[in-house]
């Protein structure tokens, strides 16, 4: 431009004062894939560390009470219901708090970098990611919870777990390596949307009502993972001498009896 500016013997910035020019993709989408790839793999990172840490904690302390007996005396003044809410509700707390704070110092570290024109809709994913996540870890420290009850040893957490820890690696493999039908049809399947549906935010690919539809069926999926959790989980924290089986625990008059 400016040697064609100086050929018509002028400058340029004779020609664009008072103007600004501004770069728009061809393709129709406004970010640029790779930043959109890299968001992905981000947000999938964020999604398993804070899943299987957290997850890993609440474990930890349900087979930690189990184990020292310490929960049958929890029992008899607090109902075990409102136990594992406690728990589900602290851990969610911590969860929640660790990604905000890893997002909000990505976004801010973003603003001094040659991609901070991508800020706005970068935010826009965040807040759709943490709200989505929000929701769903409920459900992944529900279930974790459960395989905390499971266990009669420490060393149990690691059968009882596996297919836990296994699903969570499943959804961070593939939703930030996901593209095309696959990553539409995983932003409506739980746990998957939890990461994919923001990223479709972010790649322009979604529809205005798609996120709000997502959101719903994963507040659905939500719940009745947590009233199939907090019903395997009363009936297995009395359970000792082994390892406990999802149909044992789901068994009725199994652990009822106790803070029910």
């Amino acid at each position: 431009m400016a040697d064609r500016a100086a050929g018509a013997g002028t400058t340029i910035e004779a020609l664009t004062a008072g103007s600004e020019i501004e770069t728009e993709r061809l393709d129709g989408n406004p970010v640029d894939p790779q930043v959109v790839f890299f968001a992905g793999f981000v947000l999938a990172f964020l999604f398993f560390t804070g899943a299987i840490g957290s997850g890993a904690m609440i474990a930890g302390s349900v087979i930690e009470e189990k184990q020292s007996r310490l929960v049958e005396i929890i029992a008899t003044a607090v109902p075990l219901r409102q136990l594992l809410a406690g728990k589900i509700i602290g851990s969610s707390v911590i969860a929640l708090a660790q990604n905000l704070l890893l997002a909000g110092i990505g976004l801010i570290g973003l603003s001094f970098t040659d991609l901070s024109a991508v800020l706005p809709a970068m935010t826009a994913t965040m807040i759709w990611f943490v709200v989505f996540f929000t929701v769903g870890f409920v459900a992944v420290a529900a279930l974790y919870a459960v395989a905390g009850s499971l266990a009669s040893r420490t060393e149990d957490l690691q059968y009882t777990t596996t297919p836990l820890m296994m699903l969570l690696m499943g959804v961070y493999i593939v939703t930030f390596s996901a593209d095309g039908v696959l990553e539409r049809v995983l932003s409506y399947v739980p746990p998957a949307s939890i990461v994919s549906m923001p990223v479709r935010v972010l790649n322009g690919d979604a529809l205005w009502w798609e996120p709000i539809v997502s959101l719903l069926v994963l507040v659905v999926v939500t719940l009745g993972a947590v009233l199939l959790s907090e019903r395997a989980y009363r009936g297995a924290l009395m359970q000792t001498g082994g390892r406990v089986t999802w149909r044992s625990a789901l068994a009725p008059d199994k652990g009822t009896t106790l803070g029910a």
